[in-house]
């Protein structure tokens, strides 16, 4: 090497080392935006749950996130014409995305409106007849939840606004310390994304589908407003939710694939009638969310949905049906995710050592692209697991049971982001199959022991579901914040900053919501998980071998699909596919990504990669004309305290 290319090489590096553009989008009007949007976001999605309106955090791509994006845009650009310096660029466009997508999931179906029912409801839902107050309620911690009888009244029953009693303290103080543990979570989960964000992006470039409508969005080259085709993707699935809500008013108007038709219904003889619940309904943002997904997922998420119901009736047929949790879809999936978990960290490995390094050495200059230096990333993850230990320990569980449960939750949470950025499937919910269901079984309650399974109902609150995962929101929000040109460090700072405020806003919102319409109306998931320990107290308390053999058969099969696809490039089955199609959402959306599928096959086969970019543009109108007509519906539900019709269900 010349010396001048040395020169070269070197200045090129000192200035990457001291990029300027690293902070790029986050700018105070930016920041600001975002921060008027947050409790508004929040304040839709926790008055929605209680109204019955739509859920939007169930899916990957939370709606009423990419319609405030889309307002921010449109406004922007309007005032854009008047002066260019109100105009937002795309980097700052990509800054309050991130902020308010993390704010939908940790407000979501699976965070913070499971977890307040679930703290609140222990010593609510005791009674004479189901003796919590004998089997654990003298083990549970006070700091964890509330006992106050006069605190529980103002919450569950007064119909008042929260601080309209005096008895508002105690609740305050649960949200402290349940905020605190996860922002703890939120914390380590973005140090894992840092760790993977380069090799998951620039090296194993994948292909984030979930984010192509906020990319669109944020773009302005895309021509999304303007292009026709998009417009009457838009006006098909906009009409179709306008009349199935006039259908919910008024049911002498006829609905459009509104109605769920549900076929284990017409089936009544054994063994066909295990095939259970399976609805063969389509809705238009689903076959717009698969048209981005690559066509073996596709395939693969509709092909094991089949295998699936094949298994049930096989099950029936053969006699094992009367098994508790026969066919044990839920202990295989629960496999599933944590063995693509498995195979992510090893596939990531040489990078992950490099980061090591990086950070035990020093930074290399192409590490000051990332969100956070390395060593603040590896050393964060530590510091996070350890303060969750903590929580954990000073609730009284074992340090082996708090261990043993992060490192598996951790382990789905891997596997969910990897999922959404390689693959895209549009639900990920992997219903009651979380940790602390296979410790039990695998372990046997006797041996978990009492006051690792009161935390086990705590933890039902982040663990029921996977819906609203937050990990894949952060990562994504990295991805589209280097398409907009956005600075990593400035996408980082705006996901902490989102964290802080949203997690003790959603608390306060949805304590405030419950208290002035009824707690009761959400105390279903509170009297799951503690029906769930008082059954594990009063259970035989042995290994339940049959998980134990499916969990091995789960990993097995996922492992060789994994094989095969590696050896075989025409293989046309992906062990994502197996690890999602087991769930309830699934259930309810496969029949969408099945004519989804169709379509892009038909199209790619008969019109080839030619015709994808202007097809593509339909499928996104699709997905916002549902979002758009879905939001109406849910504003008018929410103010008139009216259940409306929900796309979401």
């Amino acid at each position: 090497m010349t010396s001048e290319a040395g020169n070269a090489q070197a200045h090129s590096s000192t200035t990457r080392v001291k990029d300027p553009h690293a902070w790029r989008g986050f700018t105070a009007r930016a920041v600001a935006i975002a921060l008027v949007l947050i409790p508004i976001n929040i304040l839709f999605m926790l008055r929605g749950l209680i109204w019955g309106e739509s859920r939007p955090a169930t899916v990957s791509l939370i709606f009423n996130v990419v319609l405030s994006l889309l307002l921010v845009t449109l406004v922007t650009r309007a005032l854009g014409r008047l002066s260019p310096k109100l105009r937002l660029a795309p980097a700052e466009l990509a800054v309050i995305y991130a902020m308010l997508t993390l704010t939908g999931a940790v407000s979501g179906l699976d965070q913070v409106q499971t977890m307040v029912p679930v703290v609140a409801h222990p010593f609510y839902g005791a009674t004479p007849e189901n003796k919590w107050d004998d089997l654990f309620l003298k083990d549970i911690p006070r700091w964890l939840t509330v006992d106050d009888p006069h605190a529980l009244w103002a919450y569950f029953d007064a119909n008042l606004p929260l601080f309209a009693t005096p008895y508002w303290r105690p609740w305050i103080r649960v949200a402290g310390v349940w905020s605190l543990f996860s922002l703890m979570l939120l914390w380590t989960m973005l140090c894992l994304n840092v760790l993977f964000r380069k090799n998951w992006v620039d090296e194993a470039k994948l292909s984030f589908p979930i984010i192509q409508l906020p990319v669109a969005i944020v773009d302005p080259k895309s021509g999304l407003m303007t292009n026709k085709v998009m417009w009457i993707g838009f006006g098909v699935a906009f009409f179709i939710d306008i009349i199935n809500g006039l259908h919910k008013l008024y049911p002498s108007v006829p609905s459009i694939l509104g109605s769920f038709y549900d076929l284990g219904s017409a089936v009544t003889t054994m063994p066909w009638q295990a095939i259970g619940w399976t609805p063969l309904n389509v809705f238009p943002f689903v076959v717009g969310l698969a048209f981005f997904i690559p066509l073996d997922l596709a395939f693969s998420c509709w092909f094991f949905y089949a295998y699936w119901k094949v298994v049930r009736i096989f099950t029936a047929m053969v006699g094992l049906s009367q098994i508790p949790h026969a066919p044990w879809a839920e202990e295989q999936s629960h496999a599933a995710y944590q063995t693509l978990a498995a195979l992510s960290l090893w596939g990531s490995r040489r990078h992950l050592a490099a980061a090591v390094k990086s950070a035990l050495a020093g930074p290399r200059p192409e590490d000051a692209y990332e969100p956070l230096p390395y060593r603040v990333a590896i050393f964060g993850v530590l510091a996070g697991f350890v303060g969750m230990t903590i929580f954990c320990l000073a609730a009284g569980m074992t340090l082996a049971a708090a261990v043993a449960f992060l490192l598996l939750y951790l382990g789905i949470s891997i596997a969910v982001a990897r999922i959404r950025s390689e693959l895209g499937s549009p639900v990920h919910d992997l219903h009651m199959a979380g940790p602390e269901i296979m410790l039990t079984e695998v372990l046997g309650p006797r041996v978990v022991g009492k006051k690792n399974m009161i935390m086990f109902g705590f933890f039902w609150s982040i663990d029921r579901a996977h819906r609203s995962h937050p990990m894949p929101h952060q990562i994504e929000s990295m991805k589209l914040g280097e398409q907009a040109g956005a600075g990593q460090h400035a996408i980082a700072a705006a996901l902490g900053l989102a964290a802080i405020v949203a997690v003790p806003l959603a608390w306060l919102i949805m304590l405030d919501s419950n208290a002035r319409y009824g707690g009761w109306r959400q105390a279903g998931k509170g009297f799951e998980a503690f029906n769930r320990v008082s059954q594990w107290l009063t259970s035989s308390g042995t290994t339940d071998w049959w998980a134990v053999g499916n969990l091995g058969l789960g990993a097995a099969i996922t492992a060789l699909l994994a094989a095969a696809r590696l050896k075989w490039v025409w293989w046309p089955l992906h062990p994502a596919g197996f690890a999602v199609s087991g769930s309830w959402s699934m259930q309810l959306f496969a029949p969408s990504v099945f004519v989804s599928w169709v379509a892009k096959t038909l199209l790619l086969r008969y019109g080839g990669m030619t015709s994808y970019r202007p097809a593509s543009m339909f499928f996104l109108g699709m997905i916002l004309g549902e979002f758009t007509a879905g939001a109406f519906w849910g504003v008018y539900g929410i103010s008139t305290h009216m259940p409306m019709y929900n796309f979401l269900p």
